[in-house]
């Protein structure tokens, strides 16, 4: 099947592993990303968008037309930012194309809700509260789907955890843009005397407690894989909008097989193999406490990480994520309100 896709092309983004997933299980794929409609950066098309309606039809009816020279069967959009009229002017140039919506953000980060406006065959989101939404309330045909790992690209290094922890000699290790609801979780961690190593982008109002501890080393390939195994502890806090679901980072750790302790969210007694208490946290300082407590029992951790390994590679991966999406695009669409 021809699927083209619309997103962006960096390396181990989202769209990039489903991409990657699509291939594998034998299909062909086009992905294009905002810099083929524009002749400016990334960021510049971002914000000109963002202000200038004009210029985001623009952008939106390039990409139509990029991509309709094709002639996909099925189009997969997870950019949130792109003017309704995209999905429009596919459905005239394309009358039997089936459109889907995969949206991997928080709450917080619909942008200017255009995937609301726009007339998506199937709207896909890892948050159960933002199916429930679309579905129950305005009446779109929308479908819970966690992210996963690429266990192409996050693997387990081939070296015992206990070496790998020796050799790292890290206890706790944050990863991700240092925004300010992070850095002040942070924050409490180093204040209880843990040793943190904090590794990705500085993020706005960087605090001296975060900066202290901030290795300046954005995480990806192979040197991810190696750090998220070695630390002792990866402690991966959610966004406050993650209302009850999770990021992709917590499936890459333990697809990586890495020792997670994250946010409590609901959907994590649907994900673990493992009770969710026990690799989980509710307030900071039962996080401080379970920190403590494994950084004194390796061998449980390591017995825990090993566990969540195994059921990870076997029910997370995006290679199952996009054979369900398949799955349910195939089907008959239901009757929904118009």
């Amino acid at each position: 099947m021809k699927i083209g896709m619309i997103g962006s092309k960096i390396f181990d983004s989202l769209e990039y592993n489903l991409a990657d997933s699509l291939r594998v299980l034998g299909h062909e794929i086009q992905l294009l990303d905002v810099t083929d409609a524009s002749v400016f950066p990334e960021k510049i098309t971002y914000w000109a968008s963002r202000f200038i309606e004009s210029y985001e039809r623009s952008i939106a009816l390039t990409l139509a037309r990029k991509l309709s020279a094709w002639r996909p069967n099925v189009v997969i959009i997870v950019y949130r930012n792109l003017h309704p009229v995209l999905i429009d002017e596919l459905k005239q140039k394309l009358p039997d194309v089936v459109i889907v919506q995969v949206n991997p953000d928080a709450l917080s980060n619909l942008e200017k809700q255009q995937i609301l406006a726009a007339d998506f065959d199937y709207y896909f989101s890892k948050e159960p509260y933002i199916v429930h939404f679309m579905r129950d309330k305005a009446g779109l045909n929308a479908h819970y789907l966690p992210e996963g790992f690429n266990p192409r690209i996050h693997k387990r290094p081939a070296i015992d955890k206990a070496e790998a922890e020796q050799a790292t000699n890290i206890d706790v290790l944050i990863f991700g843009s240092l925004y300010a609801y992070r850095a002040r979780m942070i924050e409490q961690l180093m204040r209880a005397g843990l040793n943190v190593a904090i590794f990705g982008t500085a993020g706005p109002y960087l605090r001296p407690y975060s900066q202290s501890a901030f290795r300046k080393q954005y995480l990806t390939g192979d040197a991810k894989n190696q750090l998220l195994f070695g630390a002792r502890i990866v402690v991966n806090t959610f966004h406050y909008a993650e209302v009850t679901s999770v990021n992709q980072k917590y499936f890459e750790i333990n697809g990586i097989g890495g020792f997670q302790l994250s946010d409590y969210k609901p959907t994590l007694d649907e994900y673990t193999a493992v009770p969710a208490t026990a690799i989980s946290y509710q307030t900071i300082s039962e996080a401080v406490d379970k920190i403590r407590y494994y950084l004194a029992h390796s061998t449980e951790r390591h017995e825990l990480a090993d566990r969540q390994y195994q059921h990870f590679q076997q029910h997370h991966t995006f290679d199952k994520r996009v054979l369900e999406m398949l799955r349910i695009v195939q089907q008959p669409a239901p009757n929904v309100a118009q």
